[in-house]
């Protein structure tokens, strides 16, 4: 794996910068989303619904690369 502009030697500190602060994001954002769904009343509750996306998200991936392998 290679970035464009960066020696291989550099990656992992370059990757450094990015990742924690994606992985953080993307919490607070899960997070908030269940918040708001277990305020507003949804359907279910928050971390249900994000469960069914999740699978749901899974399961289509799946079906997508299986078509990809037979053509």
């Amino acid at each position: 794996m290679g970035m464009a502009g960066h020696r291989y030697s550099n990656l992992h500190k370059e990757l450094n910068r990015y990742i924690p602060t994606a992985a953080a994001f993307g919490g607070v954002c899960i997070g908030a989303l269940t918040i708001l769904a277990d305020l507003t009343g949804a359907i279910g509750s928050g971390t249900g619904i994000l469960l069914a996306v999740t699978t749901i998200y899974q399961f289509l991936d799946t079906i997508d690369k299986e078509l990809a392998t037979e053509s």
